[in-house]
C-alpha cells in the first residue's frame, strides 16, 4: 500500500462510523416514537412499521393469489391433455435363446475356407 492511500483509506473508514451512528440514531428514535404517528417516517426503513406491516401483508396476498391462479391455469392445461394419448416407443420382444444357442456361443458355427 502507498502512503498516499492513507488519507482516503481514513476517510472512508470515518464516513462509514458517521453512516453507522445515524442509523443507529434513527434505529432509536423509531424505537422511541410512536407508531401510531403518521406523520413519522423513518429515512432508511420508508414508512411507519404498521404501515410496512400492512404493505407486505397485501403484498403477500397478491403473490398468494396468483400462485393459486397459476396452479389452476397449469391443471386445467393437464387436464386436456391427459385425453390425448402419446403413442410411446415400440419395443421388439425378445427372442428366447434355447438351449443349444446358449451352450453355442462365441463358438463359430461355420468354418471359414481360406
Amino acid at each position: 500500500m502507498s502512503r498516499g492511500d492513507k488519507r482516503e483509506r481514513d476517510r472512508e473508514k470515518n464516513q462509514k462510523k458517521l453512516q453507522d451512528k445515524a442509523r443507529q440514531e434513527a434505529r432509536n428514535s423509531v424505537d422511541n416514537c410512536n407508531a401510531d404517528d403518521a406523520n413519522f417516517a423513518a429515512p432508511f426503513q420508508g414508512g411507519n412499521p404498521l404501515q410496512r406491516n400492512m404493505d407486505d401483508a397485501a403484498k403477500l396476498q397478491a403473490k398468494v393469489a396468483a400462485k393459486k391462479a397459476k396452479e389452476q391455469d397449469s391443471q386445467s392445461q393437464c387436464t386436456a391433455t391427459v385425453g390425448s394419448t402419446v403413442a410411446g416407443k415400440k419395443v421388439p420382444a425378445k427372442k428366447k435363446d434355447n438351449l443349444d444357442d446358449l451352450l453355442g456361443a462365441g463358438l463359430a458355427t461355420k468354418k471359414r475356407v481360406k
